[in-house]
C-alpha cells in the first residue's frame, strides 16, 4: 500500500474541518445569525449524519464499493458547499447545509475504513494508522492558524470561499486514493485480542459510550470561538488556541499506535479520553484564563485524538468483516445523534449558563464511560496470551 494518497485525503480532509469547525459560526454570525440560530444550524445536519452515515456505509459495504462511494460524497460535499456560498437567510442556510451533511456526513467513516482495509495485511496497522492520520490533525493546525491570520485582514463572509476551496481539494484528493477491494471473507480473519463476534449489545455499548465522550465537544467546538472573540482576543490567538488542540492530537497519533499494539490498549485509549473529557470540561466552566486554556486546548489530544483512536479500533475488532465499514458508519451516526443535542442544547443554554454550558458536556462524558466499562471490564478479564 502506497501512504501518500491516502494522507493526502486525510490532509485535505482536516484542512476543510480546521476552517469549519473554528470558524463557520463566525459566518453564519456574519448572516445576523443569533445564538439560537446558530446552535440550530449545526445541529440540523448532525440530525440529517443520523440516517445518512448508516445508510451510506451499508451502501459500501453490501455493494463493496468503498472507494466509488468515498468519491461520491467527496464529490458532493464541493458541490453543496460552493451552493452554501450562495445562499441567504436562515431557512435556505437550513435546506443547504443539510444538502451538504448528507454528503459530508459520511467521508471520514469512509475514510477511516477504506484506510483499516488497506492496512489489513500489514504487520502493525496501528502504528501506520497513526502515523497516516497524523497528516489531517497537521493540515488541522496549519487550517486553523492560517484561517486566523487571515481573518485579522479579510471580513468573516471570506470564509466559506475557503471552505469551497478546501472541499474542492477533497474531491480531487479522493481520486487518487487506492481500491482496496472487497472486505475479506470471515473466516480469513481472526483477531485473538477480542473476538470479532461480539454480541450486539456489546458493539452498541462502545458506539454508545466513545460517541457520548466524542459528542460532549459540542460546546467548545461551536460556541467557543464566539466566547474568546467576545473577550477580544484576535483571529490569531483563536487560530492559535485551536492549533494547540492540534499539536495535542498529533502527538497522540504518533505514539499511541504502540499502546493499540496491546492486548487491552484500544480500550484503554476510549477510558483514557474520556477521563481527560471529564476534566478538562470542568475546568472549562470555571471559564480559565489563557494560561489554562493553553493546557486545556492541548489536551484535545487525548479527549479527541485518544478516544478516535481506540474506539475505531475498539470496533473493527469487535465487529465482523463484513460489517466494519457500517460499523465505523454507526459511530458516526450516533455521534451526530449526541453531537445534535447537546449543540442545541448549548445554543439554548449559552445566555443564561454562559461557560456553564460546559458542565453538561462533563455529564455527557462520565455517562459514555459508565457505558464502556463491560467492555473494559471484559478486556481486564480476558487471559493474556502464553
Amino acid at each position: 500500500m502506497k501512504a501518500g494518497p491516502v494522507a493526502l485525503l486525510y490532509a485535505a480532509l482536516f484542512f476543510e474541518l480546521g476552517v469549519s469547525l473554528p470558524f463557520f459560526p463566525l459566518w453564519l454570525r456574519s448572516r445576523n445569525l443569533d445564538d439560537a440560530a446558530i446552535g440550530i444550524v449545526l445541529a440540523v445536519p448532525l440530525l440529517v449524519r443520523i440516517v445518512a452515515n448508516p445508510l451510506i456505509t451499508a451502501f459500501a459495504d453490501r455493494s463493496g464499493r468503498l472507494r466509488d462511494t468515498l468519491v461520491a460524497s467527496a464529490v458532493g460535499v464541493a458541490v453543496t458547499t460552493a451552493l452554501l456560498g450562495v445562499t441567504q437567510g436562515f431557512g435556505s442556510i437550513v435546506v443547504v447545509v443539510v444538502l451538504l451533511a448528507m454528503a459530508q456526513g459520511p467521508l471520514i467513516a469512509l475514510t477511516d475504513a477504506l484506510t483499516l482495509r488497506l492496512l489489513r495485511d500489514r504487520p502493525t496497522p496501528e502504528l501506520l494508522y497513526g502515523r497516516i492520520r497524523l497528516w489531517g490533525s497537521i493540515a488541522f493546525a496549519a487550517a486553523s492558524l492560517s484561517t486566523g491570520l487571515l481573518l485579522t485582514i479579510l471580513a468573516p463572509w471570506s470564509v466559506i470561499a475557503l471552505l469551497a476551496a478546501a472541499a474542492a481539494a477533497v474531491a480531487a484528493a479522493s481520486f487518487l486514493v487506492p481500491d482496496p477491494g472487497p472486505a475479506p471473507a470471515p473466516e480469513s480473519v481472526h483477531d485473538s485480542r477480542i473476538p470479532a463476534a461480539a454480541s450486539p449489545a456489546m458493539i452498541g455499548a462502545c458506539v454508545a459510550g466513545a460517541a457520548l465522550i466524542q459528542a460532549s465537544h459540542a460546546a467548545v467546538y461551536g460556541f467557543s470561538t464566539l466566547h474568546w472573540q467576545s473577550q477580544g482576543h484576535s483571529g490569531f490567538t483563536l487560530g492559535a488556541l485551536w492549533t494547540l488542540g492540534i499539536v495535542g492530537e498529533i502527538v497522540v497519533f504518533a505514539f499511541a499506535g504502540r499502546i493499540l499494539r496491546g492486548e487491552r490498549g484500544a480500550a484503554a485509549l476510549v477510558v483514557a479520553g474520556g477521563l481527560a473529557a471529564v476534566a478538562r470540561w470542568l475546568w472549562m466552566a470555571a471559564d480559565p484564563g489563557m494560561a489554562a486554556l493553553v493546557v486545556l486546548q492541548l489536551s484535545h489530544g487525548l479527549t479527541f485524538g485518544a478516544t478516535h483512536l481506540g474506539s475505531i479500533f475498539l470496533l473493527s475488532r469487535l465487529a465482523a468483516p463484513g460489517l466494519r465499514t457500517q460499523a465505523q458508519g454507526w459511530l458516526a451516526a450516533m455521534w451526530a445523534l449526541f453531537m445534535a443535542a447537546l449543540t442545541s442544547l448549548s445554543g439554548q443554554l449559552s445566555f443564561s449558563l454562559g461557560q456553564g454550558i460546559y458542565l453538561p458536556m462533563a455529564g455527557a462524558a462520565v455517562t459514555g464511560l459508565v457505558l464502556l466499562l463491560p467492555i473494559v471490564l471484559r478486556q481486564s478479564r480476558k487471559p493474556r496470551p502464553r
